[in-house]
């Protein structure tokens, strides 16, 4: 398992480098320039940012530069926020970005699951329809589409919930639900699929034969086959 790990680890290396090269040259060889969107300069203040930023040394000492500090972790200035770096920007925006990731991931998993299970359960049926009809619409809804719909109803309409922010619990169940339920859309799906499967095997069938409850076969055989799908997802 060690050796397997630090394989993938060892193939990564490539894939990384390669990445970072092509954004690092695409990104210099576009037309304009990071400072393209600002007001118009003088040729000295423009050189003087270009000298500040290292902009005017050759483009293979900028890739060297750029290599070396990308290993030590160190992701540069930002050209959009003087005077604050990139590392800055993340450590400051990455936590609520992670707080919204979980929120959001939980809400798919629960309604995702408790909805897939439900469509297995019985085929062709009314049960069934619903749920797939659901994450049906779930799918083909982006999330730009559904943020806003969720806004105007629940926020502007109904007022059940703050809007904008990130400052309490209220103003984090749009955002929240607005991702998770794009991706129990996809959970519900593979979960039905996974669990009609599992639902037709010996061992299932053996189990109920056996005395076992509806709930205790589904929950504690079926399921955990039929989340295979989710798991890989």
């Amino acid at each position: 398992m060690i050796r397997f790990i630090l394989r993938r680890i060892l193939q990564t290396i490539p894939v990384l480098w390669a990445v970072a090269t092509l954004t690092f040259f695409m990104l210099r060889l576009a037309p304009g320039g990071p400072f393209a969107d600002e007001r118009a300069v003088s040729p000295a203040v423009q050189k003087a940012l270009e000298a500040h930023y290292g902009l005017d040394k050759p483009l293979i000492a900028q890739y060297g530069e750029y290599l070396f500090n990308l290993i030590q972790g160190d992701l540069g200035p930002s050209f959009k926020y003087p005077g604050r770096t990139v590392n800055e920007i993340i450590q400051i925006k990455f936590p609520k970005s992670m707080e919204l990731g979980i929120y959001s991931m939980s809400i798919a998993l629960v309604f995702g699951l408790t909805l897939g299970v439900i469509a297995s359960l019985k085929p062709n049926s009314f049960l069934d329809y619903v749920p797939s009809s659901l994450s049906m619409v779930g799918i083909c809804l982006p999330t730009f589409v559904l943020g806003p719909l969720l806004v105007l109803v629940f926020a502007l309409k109904l007022k059940w919930f703050p809007y904008p922010g990130w400052d309490g619990p209220a103003y984090k169940v749009l955002p929240s639900a607005t991702l998770g339920f794009f991706y129990a859309a996809y959970i519900a799906r593979l979960t039905r699929g996974g669990m009609r499967e599992v639902l037709t095997q010996d061992y299932i069938r053996t189990a109920r034969a056996k005395g076992a409850a509806a709930h205790t076969a589904i929950l504690r055989h079926a399921l955990r086959g039929g989340i295979l799908p989710v798991v890989s997802f």
